[in-house]
């Protein structure tokens, strides 16, 4: 699998956070050029420290749920990149949050705001690009809660929902450019916030990101050209 991707152009949201960075790693490692954004100059200065170089990794201050703020970062990709062949969007957020009558409104909106309004602006951008471009790969990662709607995570749940079918839509409109879309459908991540909060979980059983980059490598090859408007249900053990 060594330099699987020599020579792609790639943009990973979320690059900062525990899964994005092993994600970015592992791209490129495996020759990829990498672009993400970052809200904290600190956590961008960790990230090249944890994969290693700087060298093929580029990073732009980027408020993802603002539309102005996706625009100037896709303009950034797009100066380094001559073409945009894989976009991942792993940026998000989680609440666990209660009932839905006990649900406070700006917590509904913050949910909708970093998940759904989120994946909406970045994969529109990319969407334009691999449209004009003529083809190209879109991830979005949704979770397994958009499928099982758990009570008592109404916020959290209804805007990974609403992840999926954007990305199932995106992919039936994407079929006549050579555009692939498919979602992730991840369970429970093997990350030390998970583990503090579940300290008691066998953690044997979880998804680790590894795992989850690894597989998005194997997606990310130019030569797989026939999946899309797939839900990628990876559960771990559970």
């Amino acid at each position: 699998m060594e330099n699987s991707l020599n020579g792609l152009n790639c943009l990973i949201t979320g690059g900062t956070g525990f899964l994005g960075r092993e994600v970015i790693a592992l791209f490129l490692q495996q020759g990829a050029t990498v672009c993400t954004n970052y809200r904290d100059e600190n956590r961008w200065e960790e990230l090249k420290a944890y994969v290693g170089t700087a060298e093929n990794l580029y990073g732009f201050p980027a408020d993802l749920t603002d539309e102005s703020g996706v625009q100037e970062l896709f303009r950034g990709v797009s100066g380094i990149c001559q073409r945009l062949d894989v976009f991942i969007h792993i940026a998000g957020g989680f609440w666990m949050g209660g009932e839905i009558a006990d649900t406070p409104l700006e917590k509904w909106h913050h949910m909708m705001n970093l998940n759904l309004l989120s994946t909406f602006l970045c994969s529109r951008q990319a969407f334009r690009l691999m449209k004009a471009q003529g083809g190209g790969k879109i991830f979005t990662v949704s979770s397994r809660t958009a499928e099982d709607l758990p009570a008592g995570m109404g916020a959290y749940a209804v805007s990974k929902a609403g992840v999926l079918q954007l990305s199932r839509i995106l992919a039936k409109e994407g079929s006549s450019y050579h555009i692939q879309v498919n979602s992730l459908l991840p369970g429970i991540i093997d990350t030390p916030a998970n583990r503090q909060a579940m300290p008691k979980a066998d953690f044997s059983q979880w998804v680790t990101p590894q795992e989850i980059a690894r597989l998005l490598i194997r997606l990310s090859d130019p030569e797989i050209k026939i999946l899309s408007h797939t839900a990628l249900k990876i559960y771990g053990k559970l």
